[in-house]
């Protein structure tokens, strides 16, 4: 995309980091694990330890009806505290409620405009009401396209 995101914070924990890329209103979390944090880290670093190339892995869609929410934060590099609730579904897909912290999109370098989102997942279900994404039913993937840049 021609723009380095840059450093987020650590997810505390959960044994990952993040850099972070603004597109518009919404952002490209780029995670990591996070060598600070000790081994056994769950299920999400070891997705992110098994990957072999970098992978568009999953798609948050925000929204505040959240079923069992589970409360997060982190601490940004200016010492900002960003409290959010997550509430996840049978698929790599999760919902985000920001609650009042600044949404992350904002003072980010600019890497262009989400031009188009599919999911192909076996629960197309959990995806009503989702808008701005194209659903097809199958094993899980996700493409998306920031001006006109394929993603995969």
């Amino acid at each position: 995309l021609g723009v380095a995101p840059v450093f987020g914070g650590t997810h505390d924990g959960f044994g990952t980091r993040n850099a972070l890329l603004g597109l518009g209103d919404q952002y490209l979390e780029v995670l990591a694990l996070d060598p600070g944090q000790p081994a056994g880290r769950g299920a999400l670093a070891s997705q992110v330890a098994a990957l072999e190339e970098p992978t568009l892995l999953t798609v948050a869609a925000a929204s505040s009806d959240l079923a069992d929410p589970v409360p997060m934060s982190r601490m940004r590099p200016d010492g900002v505290l960003l409290e959010w609730r997550l509430s996840f579904t049978s698929t790599p897909l999760f919902f985000i409620d920001w609650l009042q912290s600044p949404h992350p999109s904002r003072d980010l370098p600019d890497g262009g405009r989400i031009t188009s989102v599919t999911i192909t997942t076996p629960a197309p279900a959990e995806l009503d009401g989702v808008e701005g994404v194209t659903v097809r039913e199958g094993p899980w993937h996700v493409e998306a396209e920031i001006d006109g840049v394929a993603l995969a």
